[in-house]
């Protein structure tokens, strides 16, 4: 993708070839089980969400049931009790079941009006008015999942420690030189879901070219995950020297990330 492409005006920043492949080359050298392993664990937490959150599924689901897909969201993994008791499980069935397939608005039963699909925004912030027990933003993560696990072929995972344009911080900012300062980094990739899905696909396509076969997005994940989890844990050595052995290494890290299956190892 180059900087062509654009949608309603805007212009996404062109990534640093070098910066992805030098990162790819990072996480490739954990080895490859590790990275064959990771991904395999995405493809189950797909399997699991969407067999669980079927939508002939869904409105029958236990306590237990719904506990074992927020154990599995990076968000709401620690404070899931606190979400499902304070939200109540018919409350959060249901603003699960509209975030998912509550797909169209307008029209009174879709008589007289034509019917226009809700965009990213207004279906993540909707299911965040209903959520308690978790803040604005861990709520909208939350959905974040919900949806690109769901149906990871047609959502991209857009969560704050991806890109947060409101701090202008996250994974994506370590693929281009110059860091985003005051707005410009809105700018760059984006404030809205359209827009930074330009980004992440970009990202896709650049993974491609550097030999990674793999269909979707869910490497893209794992490749942002990497990113992240190797930044905190560089910055975590750097400022506590005496937190070596205390923290995960960063692919157990990049795995909670995106809540899959990791183990408690320390180094």
């Amino acid at each position: 993708m180059s900087e062509e492409k654009r949608e309603g005006g805007f212009k996404a920043v062109t990534l640093d070839d070098a910066l992805i492949r030098d990162y790819l080359i990072k996480i490739l050298g954990e080895g490859e089980d590790f990275a064959q392993d990771f991904y395999q664990e995405l493809v189950e937490k797909v399997h699991l969400f969407q067999n669980t959150l079927s939508k002939e599924r869904l409105p029958s689901l236990t306590e237990e049931e719904l506990e074992k897909v927020l154990e599995h969201i990076f968000a709401a993994r620690r404070k899931r009790k606190k979400i499902i008791e304070e939200t109540g499980i018919d409350k959060l069935k249901k603003a699960i079941s509209d975030l998912l397939y509550g797909d169209e608005k307008g029209g009174f039963l879709g008589i007289g009006k034509k019917k226009v699909e809700r965009s990213w925004e207004e279906k993540v912030d909707e299911f965040a008015k209903q959520i308690r027990g978790v803040d604005r933003k861990s709520a909208r993560d939350i959905a974040a999942e919900l949806l690109h696990f769901t149906f990871p072929d047609k959502y991209i995972l857009w969560t704050s420690w991806i890109w947060d344009p409101e701090s202008e911080t996250g994974a994506i900012v370590f693929l281009k030189e110059e860091p985003p300062t005051g707005g410009r980094g809105r700018r760059m990739y984006g404030e809205t879901y359209d827009q930074f899905k330009q980004v992440y696909e970009q990202i896709a396509e650049k993974l491609q070219e550097f030999g990674i076969k793999v269909k979707g997005y869910l490497f893209v994940d794992i490749f942002l995950a990497m990113i992240y989890a190797t930044y905190v844990d560089y910055m975590t050595l750097s400022t506590m020297h005496s937190a070596k052995g205390f923290f995960p290494p960063a692919g157990v890290m990049a795995k909670r990330l995106l809540g899959v299956n990791a183990p408690v190892e320390f180094t």
